[in-house]
């Protein structure tokens, strides 16, 4: 059974009913500019004049969108007071300067140290109720977890290396948004290229390519999904030894633009086929 977050709250010396959550999703291009240039305070401050529920809260605890319905807690604030906008000076440099207009209030925030150690670590199920972007802190929020401060630095494209289960580690990581692999994540989803699977029980070889939405990563992540990620001969191999997946290894052999063609890609990707022979004596069908 999951801990709730209030129950966390209350551990702290904090009365769930003084708390309001605010969770903001990243799918929002006003939220994502804003998280990106770090504007989320500000962000947060502004909201419709006549949303008087939100005046009777003392904390706000703001969450980030990660996956599905899970967010993680971006900061904790005390409300300090209801400006009117028109008392207000807005920032010249905000992100989302649409959002100042005459029909909101500035709810004047001030950041805490409360939980500050948990920052971009602590991760709640927000619910299936998403649409509603603030709720109780009374209503039932799942911890999912409270994730480690370390994070895996990314070593360059020639040296990554990854057993099957590395690489479902980083993939996970870029489901949930726990952060460790952040750095990987970025690299390998912001370039096309070449990789190769080795079948490390018999050393044959399976040479693919990437230029999807998510590049190399986004590829990747089909195999761990699947296992096989749709390829002919990988797909025979598993149904004869279905736990052989288990030995598979992940490297990148070469990157490429993500502006590519695709027809570019699969050139570089035939030399690749031709060079390591995965045609003749490996697992690619073609």
């Amino acid at each position: 059974m999951y801990l709730q977050l209030s129950d966390l709250l209350k551990l702290n010396g904090i009365d769930p009913k003084d708390v309001l959550l605010v969770r903001h999703a990243l799918s929002h291009e006003g939220v994502r500019k804003c998280y990106e240039n770090g504007f989320i305070h500000e962000y947060t401050q502004i909201q419709g004049k006549n949303r008087k529920a939100l005046s009777n809260y003392k904390y706000w605890m703001v969450f980030i969108s990660t996956s599905k319905t899970n967010c993680k807690l971006h900061a904790m604030y005390e409300f300090k007071a209801k400006i009117p906008f028109n008392e207000y000076t807005p920032l010249t440099d905000f992100p989302a300067p649409e959002m100042y207009n005459d029909n909101v209030a500035i709810y004047d925030l001030e950041e805490t140290n409360l939980f500050a150690e948990w920052k971009e670590r602590l991760i709640i199920e927000w619910g299936t109720s998403t649409q509603s972007w603030y709720q109780k802190a009374t209503n039932n929020k799942p911890v999912v977890a409270i994730t480690s401060d370390v994070i895996e630095h990314f070593e360059g494209y020639e040296k990554s290396i990854f057993t099957f289960n590395e690489l479902e580690e980083i993939v996970d990581d870029m489901t949930t948004g726990f952060g460790r692999y952040s750095e990987h994540i970025a690299a390998l989803s912001n370039v096309n290229g070449v990789y190769l699977i080795v079948d490390t029980s018999d050393g044959k070889q399976y040479v693919g390519s990437a230029y999807g939405k998510d590049g190399i990563l986004g590829r990747w992540k089909t195999y761990v999904e699947t296992h096989h990620g749709g390829n002919k001969m990988l797909i025979e191999l598993l149904n004869k030894h279905s736990e052989r997946y288990k030995k598979f290894q992940f490297s990148v052999l070469q990157i490429i633009s993500k502006n590519a063609l695709p027809r570019e890609v699969e050139a570089v990707e035939a030399v690749w086929k031709k060079k390591l022979g995965s045609r003749v004596c490996g697992l690619n069908a073609n």
